[in-house]
């Protein structure tokens, strides 16, 4: 079942934590920041090296006891330590505690120069609700690998937006990290070049499974830092303050469980209601689930067509990263070269210093 809409419904009690106390930040000290009209200089982080320490978030919805040292004893037999706070197992509704909990406990990884790097445990919803109270100014004086997907995708795209921090959608504490996901994931995070192509690999036992295709829509080419995440987020954020820019970007969508007419309807909105059709390029991933309708429908592959193929602009569809056991490891805000007839995308930059 999706990340995105799998909310908790128990929690197990959490015990004494070693960790450092919140930075107590609220609502009221922090400045709504408008509409971004220039986007600061690029910032990257520091590379992941052996030792270092991840600090673990639940921006979105809560998580169990079981996911929370699943994460650790993952992170922990890849040879970095991990840093949490009590907050990280809170509850509020369907939260992982309130709005300013998750902000809080946000601004305190960044703010904490014992934390190397910061991961989220898990998506599920409610990033979009803390993007106005975090400090957009402490995130940029203390740069470092922020990753997540699916509801992160809020973070991603506002915190790169106003800092020039590269963020990375990419995989979560709860996620597995198999051959391929771990391999894409060094190349980027921990040892980089300053080109890198993208492999392609099909998940296992898809082959009878259109949503896993891999295919042109539009040819062409194309040039541009890389923005994106999960399509419903990306709808969600339209219209605010928040709305992600995607003039000269190359941009990168997923999605899952939701009936095709809905991923229309959500495309449909990007193009009519933000600068998408502004974009050089589309990369688009796995559509998990989307092709599960009742009758009178539309396959999958002809809906995003009909409304993609008409920008003229590339556009390819089937890359290996989503809600699916393979994930490529995407870096927002750094410079890329897509080629949707060829079906490769490849980094022209390093991530990570």
């Amino acid at each position: 079942m999706s990340d995105r809409r799998t909310f908790i419904k128990s929690m197990v009690a959490v015990g004494a934590l070693s960790a450092l106390p919140p930075l107590g930040l609220s609502a009221q000290s922090i400045t709504n920041p408008l509409k971004v009209k220039h986007k600061p200089a690029r910032i990257v982080p520091k590379r992941l090296e052996q030792g270092d320490t991840i600090g673990l978030v639940t921006p979105g919805s809560p998580i169990t006891e079981k996911q929370l040292q699943g994460a650790v004893k993952t992170l922990e037999g890849m040879g970095y330590k991990t840093h949490y706070l009590p907050s990280v197992l809170s509850e509020y509704g369907y939260f992982a505690g309130t709005d300013k909990e998750r902000a809080d406990e946000l601004m305190h990884m960044f703010a904490n120069t014992e934390v190397d790097a910061i991961m989220c445990v898990r998506g599920g919803y409610g990033s979009i609700r803390v993007l106005d109270l975090l400090d957009y100014e402490i995130i940029r004086k203390n740069p470092k690998i922020f990753i997540g997907y699916s509801d992160i995708t809020a973070l991603l795209s506002a915190i790169n937006e106003r800092t020039g921090l590269v963020c990375f959608h990419g995989p979560m504490g709860i996620s597995e990290f198999d051959d391929f996901t771990l391999k894409v994931f060094r190349h980027v995070l921990i040892d980089p070049s300053p080109r890198y192509k993208y492999p392609y690999k099909r998940e296992e036992n898809t082959e009878n499974n259109p949503e896993f295709d891999f295919y042109t829509i539009r040819e062409g080419k194309a040039e541009g830092e890389l923005i994106g995440g999960n399509l419903s987020v990306l709808a969600s954020m339209a219209g605010s303050d928040f709305e992600t820019d995607f003039e000269n970007k190359i941009v990168f969508i997923e999605e899952i469980e939701e009936k095709t007419y809905r991923v229309d309807r959500m495309l449909t909105q990007l193009v009519q209601a933000t600068n998408l059709r502004k974009a050089n390029g589309i990369v688009l991933g796995i559509f998990y689930k989307c092709s599960e309708n009742d009758p009178p429908t539309i396959p999958l592959k002809r809906a995003i067509e009909d409304i993609l193929k008409p920008l003229n602009i590339p556009v390819a569809y089937g890359f290996p990263f989503g809600h699916i056991q393979l994930k490529m490891t995407l870096p927002v805000g750094t410079l890329a070269k897509f080629n949707a007839t060829r079906r490769t995308l490849k980094l022209m930059e390093e991530s990570v210093s």
